[in-house]
């Protein structure tokens, strides 16, 4: 008596092609996704993180944390920038040179996030203020993210971002001594560099050192000016 034929064999066959054809594409998605999550601007990652502050007030961990990879680059331009356009408040840039500073330390060190202290992360600011200097400075990033682009990207590989951010530090510093006229020119470098690091713009860096040299130069002819001004005073008592 025969058996008939079954098509067993040809089904077991085709399982592990079907089962491919449902794997694969999660695989797609997470990867996708993944890549969708890194290539996502900055501007855009800042927007969303506003969008979920419904609080009365921002706390500073949790905007750094938003940040991720992304931290120093952007922390860099988020305390540089207001010294271009708060020069004419007081100790406005020593409050915001003490993250700055903090910020280059840890840049020239090696570390791949920043760290700051308990007592710093946990500080809150109101949302209406942080929401009003976002509004404002969201319009120069987007522009900046337009210009900007990979390129150069040796300019931040692991060396030249250590001496980048040795370079901040001596910036940092000077933003907050209180000498005259010597606000501007290294919350501008500071800001630019900030931004090509998240860009991955060597060509940006090299403009951001034109600016920080540019710096050098005027807080250095200010403070001999200074020097050589109370030489003469007392030259003359």
């Amino acid at each position: 008596m025969q058996t008939p034929s079954t098509q067993i064999t040809p089904i077991l066959e085709d399982e592990p092609p079907q089962l491919a054809e449902h794997i694969a594409p999660q695989g797609e998605s997470r990867h996708s996704h993944q890549g969708e999550e890194k290539s996502r601007r900055t501007s855009v990652l800042l927007r969303e993180f506003l969008a979920t502050q419904t609080g009365q007030r921002v706390k500073f961990g949790d905007l750094r944390d938003a940040l991720d990879d992304r931290g120093f680059g952007v922390l860099i331009f988020i305390f540089a920038f207001p010294n271009m356009i708060a020069a004419n408040i007081p100790l406005a840039s020593s409050v915001l040179g003490f993250p700055l500073v903090l910020l280059a330390a840890q840049l020239t060190y090696g570390r791949h996030k920043p760290w700051f202290p308990r007592w710093l992360t946990s500080q809150t600011f109101p949302r209406e203020k942080f929401t009003a200097f976002m509004n404002r400075a969201l319009p120069y990033l987007e522009r900046c993210e337009k210009m900007f682009r990979p390129r150069l990207t040796f300019m931040l590989s692991w060396t030249p971002e250590r001496l980048i951010g040795a370079l901040i530090l001596v910036l940092a510093v000077i933003l907050a001594l209180p000498i005259p006229f010597g606000n501007w020119l290294p919350a501008l470098s500071m800001s630019i560099i900030g931004l090509a690091m998240v860009e991955k713009d060597g060509v940006a860096v090299l403009a951001g050192l034109g600016v920080a040299v540019a710096a050098l130069i005027v807080v250095a002819a200010v403070i001999t000016g200074l020097i050589r001004a109370l030489l003469l005073l007392f030259s003359l008592a």
